[in-house]
């Protein structure tokens, strides 16, 4: 709703309108010798000795209604005013009783125009010291937004640094996982009744352009997989996986075979299984060659029912290689 709606002036007369008002009051008053400004002027008077200054304004401009040039109510009217510290329209009601014809003290106009000036002055220091006020809120919201960018930054670096650093470990515990599967895999192919140990060591350094200085291996012994599964994860840590801090040790065992215990190929011959025998140990025990112990396998499937699982003091047949 616009400001010129809501000042309409639409409300119903309540008699038939016109002017004149007042002027028929202040006649009806002389007409029934009723000395209404002069009655007023006496109440207000009375209760501004009273210190009553809010009914003694109220008389004092129903006065003034009936009869706006009346200098000494407009006099009256502005030191009641100035007793209640509206020193504005005070210096109004002065101005207006001495343009009337009334001879207005200085002392009262002097202190009216200095309290007037005071009022002024201090309502603008008063706002002088709100905007400052705001103005340095406005630097430390600033200040303090500007010191939130800054931390959310750091936050954001840190995060992202240990989401890198997630992955790379993730990579490096797949790594790790395979490798070990790698090594035990052999290890089951390869073992056999008589072992050495074995154990690779995979240990990080630092590494410039011209040679791999970033990991150390150290394979002891002789088996090429176990070789192989060590160049992997150098591979692999030069490529960009990080491996932890502290070296790796994977033991695995091989066994230990002599010419003797290769059994000549032709012959069928019997094998009791002992501990920590498996197929592919005793394949290589008595052919030279774990590769072949799907032939002990199927030259057993009565006793192994199908399978490869070996139990002690088994015994099982040694078929003789057709090839």
């Amino acid at each position: 709703m616009s400001n010129l709606s809501v000042l309409a002036f639409d409300e119903t007369p309540r008699g038939h309108g016109g002017r004149g008002a007042t002027e028929q009051i202040a006649r009806l008053l002389d007409s029934s010798e009723i000395d209404a400004p002069s009655g007023l002027y006496d109440e207000a008077l009375t209760l501004a000795k009273e210190g009553r200054f809010a009914p003694s304004t109220d008389r004092l401009r129903m006065l003034l209604t009936l009869d706006p040039i009346d200098s000494d109510a407009s006099l009256l009217l502005g030191k009641v005013l100035a007793a209640r510290g509206q020193w504005q329209e005070a210096l109004q009601r002065l101005d207006a009783s001495q343009a009337n014809g009334a001879l207005v003290p200085s002392p009262l106009r002097e202190r009216v125009e200095n309290s007037l000036r005071n009022q002024i002055q201090d309502a603008e220091e008063h706002r002088v010291r709100i905007a400052a006020r705001e103005r340095s809120e406005i630097r430390n919201l600033r200040a303090e937004a500007k010191r939130l960018r800054s931390d959310n930054a750091v936050l954001d670096s840190q995060v992202q640094a240990l989401y890198k650093r997630v992955r790379l470990w993730s990579s490096a515990t797949a790594l790790i996982s395979g490798c070990a599967a790698a090594l035990l895999l052999v290890a089951i192919i390869s073992g056999g009744t008589s072992a050495n140990a074995e154990t690779v060591t995979i240990a990080p350094a630092p590494f410039d352009d011209v040679e791999l200085a970033a990991i150390t291996t150290t394979v002891e012994g002789t088996d090429k997989a176990l070789a192989d599964a060590a160049s992997m994860a150098v591979t692999s840590y030069k490529y960009g996986v990080e491996l932890p801090a502290e070296p790796i040790e994977v033991t695995t065992t091989m066994a230990e075979v002599t010419e003797s215990d290769v059994a000549p190929i032709g012959l069928d011959i019997s094998h009791t299984v002992v501990s920590g025998d498996t197929l592919g140990s005793i394949a290589l025990q008595h052919y030279g060659k774990s590769s072949k112990w799907r032939d002990i396998r199927d030259g057993n499937a009565d006793v192994l029912n199908g399978g490869i699982k070996l139990s002690l003091g088994m015994s099982l047949n040694i078929p003789a290689l057709t090839e």
